[in-house]
């Protein structure tokens, strides 16, 4: 009878048991439905998203729908990863809002009912700038061709667009273009929402009319730009209305000014700028305007040294120096020579009638490591400088922020500079290179003083339509002294052209392009977007060797390790168990605690 009683008792406490544990489980279910936690442990925090996404997200206040077109019975494991990692983004981005919602479709050709109706949805996706990918996959039975399309298809507000989410790969290892791609995942799907929530994109403005590059030697820039902005030539002309428009308020007769762009690029201008168009860059920048200057205070160029072993860099007659130094800078007349620095091919003998190529430092060409931690440089990696000058900060009001110096080992030569084709065949003297980290980006804001505060001005500005301000509201502007950084290679005669930041020489890609746009996204007051750009994610492949070669055994590892761990914790439960029965029984005491 006490035996019986016993069992109950051990029967009655495991259910007691079993339905706390249930009710436990359900109370942590019901709690974690209202509440979102994540421990993040990865060192580059790449399951926490930063804190301008987490308020977009929050913003929120409508269905906002991502179709991803990564979807496939098999797909190559790079296109795998990717699709893994976007769905991990998307579920992050509906943990804080329960309006985002996403689905994943298989678009291949096979997935469709017929060819016109697979035609027809191609070229749909082609008017968003998004084209197929044919990629090979190494199966059991060969090699085979995919087509795959990378991209999502993003309503939110009645509006609709197409995302890129594999970057291109023509000039980088399939490796750094994934690892690009995963990295910029939350900018781009939070990007999306960006774009389709606001009605009006940001101007941006090139400026033309003094030499500055045009066309093709801006064009990668410009293309990545349509995305975010509206952009548009603009010459000053004499027009006081180029960059800043007038109203007449009709209650008062008061004169309105507002700036036409909320970003000016002055890219590498060569001309001089006459007195009435410094007085409209400067009372655009007294109203609020920014602006990225790409200046070259000297004329240098590597194809003048493709028939002479030596060439004079001389100064162009910008008439910008005055207005800058008033602002808080002077861009030296000089050009840098920097030990850290871009390899070029030079003939450094002749076998036959053939010239020997060697790659030989260019000293000429410095590579800047970014090592400031502003949003607009951090985490970038190397940027191409050609024929760089140096920056030197004035003492004044304005905040100065070095985001691009050179390295320890630096020199410069001043205006005229010569330089000489066997600079770089010849160990350089480290004696002469004795100046260190000097800044060729600077970062400028502030409430800027007019330089017209201290001169007499135009006559034209008499006029009350002009609305002349002698200090600035709160801006910015980016002064680089570097005007080709911008510049990308480009061929008129087949309209094709190299991206922005590859160098031809070393098929390297370089950073130039990510720091322009987080410049001029910085400038234009959307730096919410560059928390997220900024992040460096790594990822850690496999051993591609090891995995091949190991295949069975990890197999067997993965089935039969977990099956053995269960059946190890069973059998340790059951020892401890029976030593609790039996040391209760040899002690002759029973469940109830009373002696026999």
């Amino acid at each position: 009878m006490n035996r019986l009683n016993e069992k109950r008792n051990i029967k009655r406490s495991n259910l007691i048991e079993f339905f706390a544990a249930l009710l436990i489980i359900i109370f942590v279910n019901l709690i974690g439905h209202y509440l979102f936690a994540r421990l993040d442990l990865t060192a580059e925090h790449r399951y926490t998203l930063s804190k301008s996404t987490k308020e977009l997200l929050k913003g929120v206040d409508e269905s906002v729908l991502f179709r991803v077109y990564l979807e496939g019975d098999e797909m190559p494991s790079e296109y795998q990863r990717l699709q893994n990692e976007t769905r991990e983004m998307l579920n992050q981005f509906r943990a804080y809002s329960k309006y985002v919602e996403y689905e994943f479709v298989d678009v291949t050709p096979g997935s469709f009912d017929s060819k016109e109706e697979c035609q027809v949805f191609y070229q749909k996706l082609a008017q968003h700038g998004i084209q197929p990918a044919s990629v090979q996959m190494q199966t059991k039975s060969g090699v085979m061709q995919q087509v795959l399309i990378p991209a999502a298809t993003v309503y939110y507000k009645g509006r609709e667009t197409s995302i890129q989410l594999m970057q291109n790969q023509a000039y980088v290892s399939e490796e750094q273009a994934l690892n690009n791609s995963v990295q910029d995942l939350e900018y781009v799907l939070g990007n999306a929402i960006r774009n389709l929530a606001r009605a009006v994109k940001p101007k941006v403005g090139f400026l033309l009319g003094h030499g500055e590059l045009e066309r093709g030697a801006v064009y990668d820039i410009q293309m990545s730009l349509l995305e975010n902005y509206t952009l548009e030539n603009v010459y000053l002309e004499g027009n006081i209305n180029a960059l800043t428009g007038r109203n007449r308020n009709q209650e008062d007769s008061l004169m309105h000014f507002y700036n036409k762009f909320d970003v000016l690029v002055v890219a590498k201008p060569t001309q001089p700028f006459s007195d009435q168009e410094l007085y409209i860059l400067d009372q655009y920048v007294m109203y609020g305007g920014r602006i990225l200057w790409l200046i070259d205070p000297l004329g240098a160029d590597l194809d003048s040294l493709a028939t002479q072993p030596q060439a004079v860099a001389m100064r162009y007659p910008l008439n910008l120096d005055e207005m800058l130094f008033n602002y808080g800078v002077r861009v030296n007349p000089d050009i840098v020579m920097d030990i850290r620095c871009r390899p070029i091919p030079m003939a450094v003998g002749q076998v036959g009638d053939k010239p020997q190529l060697k790659f030989c430092p260019w000293y000429y060409f410095p590579e800047l490591v970014p090592i400031s931690q502003h949003p607009i440089v951090r985490n970038l990696d190397l940027i191409k400088t050609d024929f760089v000058s140096s920056i030197d900060l004035i003492d004044n009001d304005i905040a100065k922020t070095v985001l691009l110096q050179t390295s320890e080992f630096s020199r410069v030569k001043n205006a005229p500079a010569i330089i000489d084709l066997n600079d770089g065949k010849v160990e350089p003297d480290r004696r002469l290179f004795n100046r260190s980290n000097l800044p060729v980006a600077v970062l400028l804001e502030g409430n800027f003083k007019s330089m017209w505060r201290s001169r007499l001005a135009p006559s034209f500005t008499e006029i009350p339509e002009m609305g002349y301000r002698d200090t600035s509201v709160f801006t910015r502007m980016i002064v680089v002294s570097d005007g080709d950084m911008i510049k990308n290679r480009f061929n008129y005669k087949d309209n094709s052209g190299y991206p922005l930041g590859y160098d031809l020489y070393t098929q390297t890609m370089y950073a130039n392009k990510q720091f322009l746009l987080n410049a001029i996204d910085y400038l234009a007051g959307n730096e919410e977007a560059l928390a997220t750009r900024s992040r460096d994610v790594k990822l850690r492949k496999l051993n591609a060797m090891r995995v091949k070669e190991e295949r069975t055994y990890f197999q067997w590892l993965n089935v039969l390790l977990p099956a053995v761990i269960v059946l190890a914790c069973g059998v340790v439960y059951l020892f401890v168990r029976r030593r609790q029965v039996g040391g209760l029984k040899g002690r002759g005491i029973r469940k109830t605690g009373q002696k026999k």
